[in-house]
């Protein structure tokens, strides 16, 4: 009982907890949807949403700017502008997600032209730009949350999301691969809907509204150096699925696209570590002190989910459909073990973030998606998914060699200081 209490004293290891709960959760709900997809959709149709999906959440994370992670450092530090911050913040990324959406769908015979088909449709154009808007607006309603210290309604938005997009499911099948975004556009919107009135529990008096404040401004220097260091992040793999639907196929894009969201879930531990890092660095401290229970902590979740899949992964796979056990268990094999690298990826750019050296931040980030996607482009069409899985942990690899260097030096020079 005591080491419960311990535990639930320390903000840092509860805020850990509530967000990889919450990775944990949208897997379990998130295995249930493609349980679902998989029985009622064809291999080929998933791998079309797949791509969809992709170039959504590659769309909205663009259109972030780079608040989001801006929200987690500043915020704290801001309570009394917090209304202010947010709905600028939220206005400046809505108005950014349709031009972008709008950019991309104009574009489609350049980044997808497998996909031109569907967005010949007007109505599902509009559908398109409204779930990338909303799922926008998600991200920065989630880091507002994590920055006021209330991961937990971080964790109940997200299980409305993942609950309410399953729904629907069987009842969209008729409409193929756009019933499936169609049930995932509805739990996306309910999920928002809630998180917009939690917000007002979490930051006192806050309402939303559309508005430009210039208060942003002093957020400028930082958000867009997390912003490009975001779509660095990010893009190895949001781009990956559209590289293998243009290169290999629709239904390989979908073997790899639910690996690679299985192999999610240990990628969600460091990040969910980084993440209750930057928070609690609002409070000053010994930062040495928390990046080293992080790195502990990081260790005792990584190392037995590594373990877990490299042995029952591919049962795990099975679960979706045998045919995802049988052409993608050696893609997840792949992607496990690239957990590792990228942990330690993850945790240097934390300890950047919290220095404010967000230049060193950008450089490993925009170093692992150039490798990832200078290797994936002739090893995915010579090895098809596999290569595209071995391009992301080489990449990772190579930069964890370069990450550990600087790390054994910040640890020596700080013990000098």
């Amino acid at each position: 009982m005591r080491f419960l209490k311990k535990i639930y004293n320390d903000s840092l290891v509860k805020n850990f907890f509530y967000l990889m709960m919450t990775n944990l959760l949208n897997l379990i709900l998130g295995f249930f949807f493609w349980i679902i997809v998989a029985r009622y959709y064809s291999p080929d149709e998933v791998g079309t949403t797949s791509a969809i999906l992709s170039s959504m959440s590659l769309i909205s994370m663009i259109s972030t700017l780079g608040f989001h992670t801006a929200f987690i450092f500043y915020l704290p530090r801001d309570r009394i502008n917090a209304n202010r911050i947010i709905n600028s913040c939220i206005t400046s990324s809505i108005v950014a997600s349709l031009v972008f959406s709008f950019i991309f769908i104009l574009g489609i015979n350049i980044w997808a032209p497998v996909l031109r088909s569907i967005f010949n449709d007007l109505k599902f154009v509009i559908l398109f730009a409204t779930v990338t808007t909303v799922t926008t607006i998600s991200a920065h309603i989630s880091s507002a949350f994590i920055a006021g210290r209330r991961s937990s309604f971080h964790m109940t938005k997200e299980i409305l999301f993942g609950f309410f997009k399953i729904l629907p499911l069987q009842m969209f099948s008729v409409f193929g691969a756009i019933g499936i975004f169609m049930a995932w556009g509805i739990g996306v919107m309910i999920a928002v809907a809630v998180g917009f009135f939690l917000l007002s529990l979490v930051w006192k008096g806050y309402l939303p509204a559309l508005m430009l404040d210039s208060i942003i401004k002093s957020m400028a220097g930082y958000s867009v150096g997390n912003y490009l260091a975001e779509i660095f992040y990010t893009l190895p793999r949001l781009v990956l699925p559209i590289m293998i639907v243009n290169l290999v196929s629709a239904e390989s894009t979908g073997f790899f696209y639910i690996a690679m969201m299985v192999g999610g879930l240990l990628y969600g531990i460091p990040q969910s570590i980084s993440n209750s890092l930057l928070a609690e660095s609002s409070d000053g401290g010994e930062l040495w002190h928390k990046v080293k229970k992080s790195i502990k902590l990081n260790a005792v979740i990584l190392f037995p989910g590594v373990i877990f899949f490299v042995f029952f992964g591919k049962f795990v796979l099975n679960i979706f459909n045998p045919l995802y056990a049988e052409n993608a268990s050696t893609t997840l094999l792949i992607l496990t073990i690239a957990s590792l690298p990228v942990s330690i990826n993850t945790l240097f750019t934390a300890v950047r973030n919290v220095q404010k050296r967000v230049s060193s931040v950008i450089k490993i980030n925009a170093g692992i998606a150039v490798l990832t996607l200078a290797f994936a482009f002739p090893l995915s069409r010579s090895s098809g998914i596999e290569g595209a899985a071995f391009a992301f942990l080489a990449a990772n690899s190579l930069a964890a060699i370069v990450v550990i260097y600087k790390m054994k030096n910040l640890v020596h020079n700080n013990e000098n200081s």
